[in-house]
């Protein structure tokens, strides 16, 4: 069987094969607003001339995305230059080998489910995710670890609420966003439930670049 890689699938394994450039995408897509060269250079252990070379190809391989602003708290002549910036990726980059597109296969079926007029795959989905969440709750080490494993990104503040960085499904969320997200709120409300968690619970509230899905303290 031959096996070929797309270029950009190359930058990317090329990418995250070296030590340091995985040090710095961790930070970026750590970070929850986009990061500079001198950040990411502390933050790495790095010089910030080596930071830029990395981050430079991080992005040229769609891992990362570049924007220019300039300095908080600067504004108006005699600001200084923009400053380069760096955050996560939208765009989804994935590997497979042999080649597999379980992202149109996603698609498909959240289409197929939202087509269904009677509700009745709707309800069958809500329900699947419901339980799988709570299978998932019963076998993991803990609420934060086990939404960080699913793709969540959890960021929990000092009030103990927990807010998404990251929605796992986003692509299929972009076409199908009301099916999604609820299948995320009964996700999610399922791993509280398998993580005996009674005094949290799961609330849809969207905002733009994280997921639908709070989870409060009560």
């Amino acid at each position: 069987m031959s096996t070929k890689l797309s270029l950009q699938q190359d930058a990317v394994l090329k990418s995250l094969n070296d030590p340091v450039r995985r040090r710095l995408f961790e930070f970026i897509s750590q970070s929850p607003q986009p990061a500079g060269r001198d950040a990411a250079s502390k933050a790495a252990g790095i010089s910030r001339t080596l930071a830029a070379y990395h981050l430079d190809r991080l992005a040229s391989a769609g891992l990362l995305a570049v924007t220019f602003a300039r300095p908080e708290g600067k504004n108006g002549p005699g600001a200084g230059r923009t400053a380069k910036l760096y955050a996560l990726a939208q765009e989804e980059v994935s590997v497979s080998l042999p080649a597999r597109n379980y992202r149109l296969l996603g698609s498909l079926l959240a289409n197929a489910a939202s087509a269904d007029a009677s509700g009745v795959v709707l309800q069958a989905l809500r329900q699947a995710a419901r339980g799988e969440g709570q299978n998932l709750g019963q076998a993991g080490d803990g609420l934060v670890p086990l939404l960080d494993e699913l793709g969540y990104a959890p960021e929990a503040d000092e009030r103990g609420e927990i807010s998404m960085g990251n929605c796992p499904f986003h692509l299929v969320a972009q076409q199908q966003t009301e099916l999604v997200c609820s299948m995320n709120y009964e996700l999610v409300s399922g791993v509280l439930e398998g993580c005996q968690l009674d005094c949290s619970r799961a609330e849809l509230s969207p905002r733009p670049g994280r997921c639908c899905v709070v989870v409060h303290p009560q």
